[in-house]
């Protein structure tokens, strides 16, 4: 029986998805095939461990036509935010709304900078991503 860390451990290895280190002796084990136990002496119907990946969307290659499409959103939430929830009575509509238009603007670099650096954190850990297409980092179709 599996002692309480060895557990913990087994079940962190699965939860990131992280191959477990070979030990020599899985090593040798492996070397000499004939000398492994027979097989059917295990569980009836269990598992096998995959250390296959599980399927994972690929991560999109960053365009500015997907930032202009997040800006906005983000603009609407937070004129809801600061005027329902932040603002006093002093405040009007106006000035709420150019508060959120100028953060739209301010959000539209940003989060084209977040998508890149996840895609090149995604690249680098070789995780799926996604292939730029004709148009680049605009993604505007011509």
């Amino acid at each position: 029986m599996a002692k309480k860390k060895q557990r913990e451990r087994e079940e962190r290895y699965r939860r990131h998805g992280v191959e477990r280190p070979e030990s020599p002796q899985r090593e040798i084990k492996a070397a000499h095939p004939d000398d492994a136990p027979a097989k059917g002496k295990g569980k009836s119907g269990s598992k096998s461990r995959s250390s296959a990946p599980r399927g994972r969307k690929p991560v999109p290659y960053p365009t500015l036509r997907r930032s202009l499409i997040r800006a906005p959103i983000f603009g609407l939430m937070w004129f809801a935010i600061s005027r329902f929830l932040l603002s006093g009575a002093s405040r009007t509509i106006n000035e709420d709304l150019t508060q959120a238009v100028i953060l739209t603007a301010a959000m539209i670099p940003l989060l084209y900078f977040a998508d890149k650096v996840t895609y090149t954190l995604a690249k680098r850990r070789d995780q799926p991503v996604g292939e730029p297409g004709p148009d680049g980092w605009l993604g505007f179709k011509r």
